[in-house]
């Protein structure tokens, strides 16, 4: 064998022993558990911005500050993992064939609204928000889809309602008879 391979050997070999180091000291995430978004509390953006960090921190040669760096990063994304409260959903309406249940409900301010496919919909479905509090904004309009015909199984939320005020969906495709109402208030 060659100096040349033998000094790439030597490297490689410290490498994943460095690696193989951080990861049982807890530096890095061992599990797929642990990586998964929901599980951690992070969103995938922000598990996509974690993992990237994490990378540069690994590419320290000085442990110090590789081991600094990695706590840093750990630290951050566990005080953003914090502070992501879940909405509580205050409605689950149910999207049948030709009708929302309930048809009507009431919620408060900062609460969320979750909407369920029926498994036996034997149609297109669609959420659309037809009316609601002055001021929205284009963030807080609905136009749900679903992805396939029949809308079969398919779950929409939780989105958290925020501005106090009655909201009126319809299904564009049966508008007759498939509306909805939530007022929400303070």
């Amino acid at each position: 064998m060659s100096k040349k391979f033998m000094k790439r050997a030597a490297a490689w070999l410290s490498v994943g022993i460095v690696a193989l180091a951080l990861g049982a000291a807890g530096a890095a995430p061992t599990s797929m558990a642990s990586t998964d978004a929901t599980a951690s509390g992070l969103t995938a953006k922000q598990k996509r911005a974690k993992k990237k960090a994490l990378k540069k921190c690994y590419k320290i040669r000085n442990k110090a500050k590789r081991k600094r760096c990695v706590k840093n990063v750990n630290r951050k994304y566990k005080k953003l993992s914090q502070s992501q409260v879940k909405p509580k959903v205050a409605v689950t309406v149910g999207v049948n064939d030709d009708y929302f249940s309930p048809s009507s409900s009431t919620m408060k301010k900062g609460q969320a609204i979750k909407w369920v496919w029926n498994n036996n919909n034997r149609n297109a479905h669609n959420v659309t928000l037809v009316s609601g509090p002055a001021g929205l904004t284009a963030k807080d309009k609905y136009n749900l889809t679903t992805p396939n015909s029949p809308a079969v199984g398919y779950t929409f939320g939780p989105k958290v309602l925020n501005q106090t005020g009655t909201y009126n969906f319809v299904c564009s495709l049966h508008s007759t008879v498939m509306v909805f109402s939530v007022n929400v208030t303070n």
